[in-house]
């Protein structure tokens, strides 16, 4: 009997083992993301929507915590924290790392080579379809591209008016990368390498006198309140930060929280597109109120200005053929040339 009775306890013992261990397992993964902006740009509030989403279409298994205006670390540490796990995701501009991420700085630091959000949406696209060294640059990095985000064509904002070339010779103006000095001592101005947030303390003591920036970065910002002009100049447009992910986090993922992530990021990549657009006119008439002055550049003189640039194409592409990306580097500048002819 006590047999038994042994026996029938040990089987409900071993059929409800197996039971359990047949339930799926879903221990919760929590991704720290380090963003370079402040949450309350038109980008940041896409990336907390991504957030969200995949939050709420793994059910809560994949949640991304993101640490606002360099909160994990400065911007230029974003690829090395990834790469030692320190984060696992990021939400940084490549211009940062152009050692590192050529084919994918090219773009986020040209100058005076697009003039359309919509021109920088289809170009990103295109050329991470169609040019194999951006998939093997972040390879080699440790990281992949999820998706890209848009910036307002950045304009020139200053403490005074700049509204012709020879008001530029002399004056101090924020820049980055090795592409935006060469565009501005072009015109006789001295560059000032800045941090995003270090453009307000800039022109408030004036360690520069102007800086290239979208109208709602300005009112993110508040530039505004110390510096009151802005010449209707595009002085660069393009493709701007990523979101990325380790390598080393997205394959934790499960294959089927890789597939969300993906589905979250094209759905992202539009709807920035699209918000971008829309805040600009809003923070025009914002500026405006705030007693902001817009002043018209003449097209004439933008044309000179960027007559008086290097080929940066051309160098672009002599640069890499030493690193033996030549051919990749052709069809990158011939995939640019193309979306700007048919990209309106």
């Amino acid at each position: 009997m006590k047999n038994e009775l042994r026996r029938t306890l040990l089987a409900v013992f071993l059929a409800g083992f197996t039971l359990i261990a047949s339930l799926p397992v879903s221990a919760k993964t929590i991704l720290k993301l380090n963003s370079q902006w402040p949450a309350t740009t038109a980008g940041s509030k896409v990336d907390q929507w991504f957030a969200d989403e995949v939050k709420r279409r793994t059910a809560g298994e994949v949640e991304i915590k993101i640490f606002w205006a360099e909160g994990l670390g400065k911007a230029s540490e974003n690829l090395s924290l990834m790469q030692k796990g320190a984060v696992e995701m990021g939400a940084m501009s490549p211009a940062y790392f152009p050692t590192q991420l050529p084919f994918h700085t090219a773009p986020n630091s040209i100058p005076m080579a697009m003039l359309t959000v919509t021109q920088a949406n289809a170009l990103m696209r295109r050329l991470a379809a169609e040019v194999p060294a951006f998939a093997a640059e972040a390879k080699a990095n440790g990281v992949r591209t999820l998706f890209f985000h848009h910036l307002n064509p950045y304009l020139l904002v200053s403490k005074e008016p700049l509204t012709n070339l020879d008001a530029l010779k002399g004056k101090k103006i924020r820049t980055w990368g090795s592409d935006m000095p060469r565009m501005a001592q072009a015109q006789g101005m001295t560059p000032i390498t800045l941090s995003l947030p270090e453009i307000y303390e800039g022109l408030g003591r004036g360690v520069i006198d102007a800086a290239p920036f979208s109208v709602d970065l300005v009112m993110a910002y508040k530039i505004f309140e110390v510096a009151k002009n802005i010449s209707d100049v595009t002085l660069w447009l393009g493709p701007s930060w990523g979101v990325w992910i380790g390598e080393a986090a997205w394959q934790k993922l499960l294959p089927q929280h890789q597939k969300i992530m993906l589905e979250v990021s094209a759905e992202a990549n539009q709807r920035d597109m699209e918000v971008t657009i829309a805040a600009e006119k809003i923070a025009r008439d914002d500026l405006k109120n705030r007693g902001v002055k817009f002043h018209p550049f003449s097209e004439a003189d933008r044309q000179k200005w960027k007559a008086s640039l290097p080929d940066f194409f051309a160098e672009f592409i002599a640069t890499q053929e030493k690193a033996g990306k030549g051919a990749d580097a052709a069809k990158m500048i011939s995939i640019w040339k193309e979306v700007l002819e048919s990209v309106k």
